[in-house]
């Protein structure tokens, strides 16, 4: 097999907008680098690259970009270069919702740095072994969302008053990590590509600081076992519904900062290592590519929920369970509006990526665990790992029992449904997006050769 690595520099300057949160964030300094980290695996016939962006999500426009320089320098086809997201909240300005734009100079040098990340993995190449192997990693990724006792559903209630209200947690969890490695004939380490589904949001750039969050830790520790030289691709998996964040710890147990990013990056990195280690490897395996656009349907904004956005514009007002302040979901409701009759139908690509028996299958929303899980189900290919927030930005992507038939706050009637499917341009799409995409996705995968 032919396997190189490598890395490009995607740090944003001081003073470029870190987007992520519902207030004004610039860069101040920096923690540590913000990477696109590269992979390129070729069969002899045919390649594949994976690159793993510490950005908080990737418009499709820049992987478009990135790919067609690929293409021009090395060849590779668009249906086999995948970019996921690490969805680090403490990074430079790609992503547009609540407050936060898009810096379309920073945009254009994350492409061109993604691709000089790939083409350079091709240039260092050189004859390996490539193995597949899958661990767990459990303790440091918690559900965000839970039922509450009285019926409602909520996004992190350990964390404030409806605390003792808490029934059960709304997810299907995974905590596998998914890893591919190569070595030389001697054994020796080389590279591998990390797949774990966790949120970037402990904060390790907190202050204004740009970090890769806990995705700094788990890279530190492999390069510090098997050195600098060691190439390490991480994609997030399915983490729209999971966090670090363990609500049902006690007030005491540190949930965000330096002690959180390491027990995450250093739990996964752990557990990459063990996998690592124990790996088998092979002279062989075959590489495949294939990607397609379905069309989704936007959220429905209603004249009623308009009617209330217009009224509700300088309200400050926070309504319980629901987060942040009226005048945050008036904007995005007119928002979201407006975008709807410019674009009736949201575009999302999938792509399925395999190596040998195994398969990347990537989504570009913020993807909930269990429609993850169901893909997984559904793939022939064994191990299937499941990428989310890739080769595109479409927002969170819920199963359809995780929304509520109103999200209008109403006297007497208590908020339900949870921050992540509350429409917003970071749930922009309609309910049933997400099984419509896990459909397209095992369609996708499947319809790959699986090796004798």
């Amino acid at each position: 097999m032919q396997i190189g690595f490598s890395a490009a520099d995607i740090t944003p300057s001081y003073g470029m907008e870190k987007p992520g949160g519902t207030g004004k964030s610039y860069v101040q300094g920096v923690h540590d680098a913000c990477l696109a980290s590269a992979a390129y695996i070729g069969d002899g016939e045919s390649a594949v690259a994976i690159v793993g962006l510490d950005t908080l999500s990737v418009p499709h426009s820049v992987c478009d970009a990135a790919r067609d320089i690929i293409q021009e320098a090395i060849g590779l086809s668009p249906d086999r270069v995948m970019f996921g997201a690490s969805h680090t909240h403490t990074s430079g300005p790609i992503a547009a919702g609540f407050i936060s734009e898009i810096d379309r100079g920073y945009a254009t040098h994350v492409a061109r740095q993604s691709a000089t990340a790939v083409i350079d993995a091709h240039r260092r190449a050189e004859e390996l072994l490539v193995g597949v192997g899958t661990g767990e990693a459990t303790g440091v990724a918690h559900p965000r969302r839970w039922y509450l006792n009285d019926g409602r559903m909520v996004s992190h209630p350990g964390r404030g008053p409806l605390a003792d209200l808490m029934d059960r947690p709304h997810c299907e969890q995974d905590e596998t990590v998914g890893v591919v490695g190569a070595a030389d004939e001697k054994g020796e380490l080389r590279g591998c590509i990390v797949n774990f589904p966790c949120h970037g949001t402990t904060g390790l750039g907190a202050g204004g600081l740009a970090s890769s969050d806990w995705i700094h830790f788990l890279r530190a520790a492999l390069k510090g076992v098997f050195g600098e030289d060691f190439g390490v691709v991480f994609v997030n998996g399915a983490c729209g519904d999971i966090t670090q964040v363990d609500n049902t710890a006690p007030a005491d147990y540190v949930q965000g900062g330096p002690i959180a990013a390491r027990r995450v990056g250093m739990t996964v990195a752990g557990e990459t290592l063990k996998v690592l280690v124990q790996m088998g490897f092979v002279e062989h395996a075959p590489v495949q590519g294939a990607r397609r656009v379905i069309k989704l349907q936007p959220r429905e904004i209603t004249e009623e929920m308009l009617d209330w956005a217009e009224a509700h514009l300088d309200s400050d007002e926070e309504v319980e369970g629901r987060w942040f302040p009226d005048k945050t979901w008036a904007r995005e409701w007119i928002e979201m509006d407006r975008m709807n009759r410019e674009e009736p139908e949201i575009p999302a690509e999938v792509q399925a990526l395999t190596i040998g028996r195994a398969a990347f299958v990537a989504n570009p929303g913020e993807y909930f665990c269990k429609l993850a899980m169901d893909i997984k189900r559904g793939s022939k290919f064994e191990p299937t790992f499941p990428v989310s927030l890739a080769n595109g930005s479409i927002g969170y992507v819920a199963t359809k029992d995780s929304y509520a038939d109103t999200y209008l706050p109403k006297e007497g009637q208590p908020f339900t449904g949870g921050y992540e499917t509350t429409p917003a341009r970071s749930s922009k799409v309609s309910p049933g997006s997400g099984e419509q995409i896990a459909e397209a996705c095992i369609e996708l995968v499947n319809s790959l050769e699986l090796p004798g």
